[in-house]
């Protein structure tokens, strides 16, 4: 493998997030909940109301998407509908106790376990790769090198 190619760079970083995400998964699911439902929660998370349109737009992904996992996230009590006084037909939802109680515990697990995965890496090392991906990400959304 040539350490300096982009291309298996980038292949080490899908390969990493699909791990990443499967460790979750099975995480999240000893918490009842999928990796969608903790997404939206973290957009609610601590004490935030937004709508199903501005958490898709936030989420990158459809309003229906975001509106299914929403209704599955009420049929859990993790989330609750408000009055929107800006949108009559679209309301705003925020966490309930329970879903921010979940939350909290998923959030330690994840820092744990991220710990963990980081604890044998040197410091420099972790600055350096942070500092390459938010350029990377910088680049991708249009931003600066």
């Amino acid at each position: 493998m040539n350490t300096t190619d982009p291309y298996e760079i980038t292949w080490l970083i899908r390969r990493l997030f699909r791990a990443m995400a499967q460790h979750a998964n099975q995480s999240l699911a000893e918490q009842g909940i999928s990796a969608a439902d903790r997404a939206v929660l973290e957009f609610l998370y601590p004490d935030k109301s937004l709508s199903v349109p501005e958490i898709a737009h936030r989420y990158q992904v459809s309003r229906q998407h975001v509106q299914v996992t929403v209704n599955r996230l009420h049929g859990l009590a993790l989330v609750q509908s408000k009055d929107n006084p800006k949108h009559k037909r679209s309301p705003l939802i925020s966490l309930t106790r329970s879903g921010t109680d979940l939350f909290k515990s998923v959030l330690a697990t994840d820092r744990q376990q991220i710990k963990t995965l980081f604890a044998d890496l040197p410091v420099t090392n972790i600055k350096a790769t942070r500092r390459t991906l938010a350029k990377l990400l910088a680049k991708l959304n249009g931003g600066e090198n």
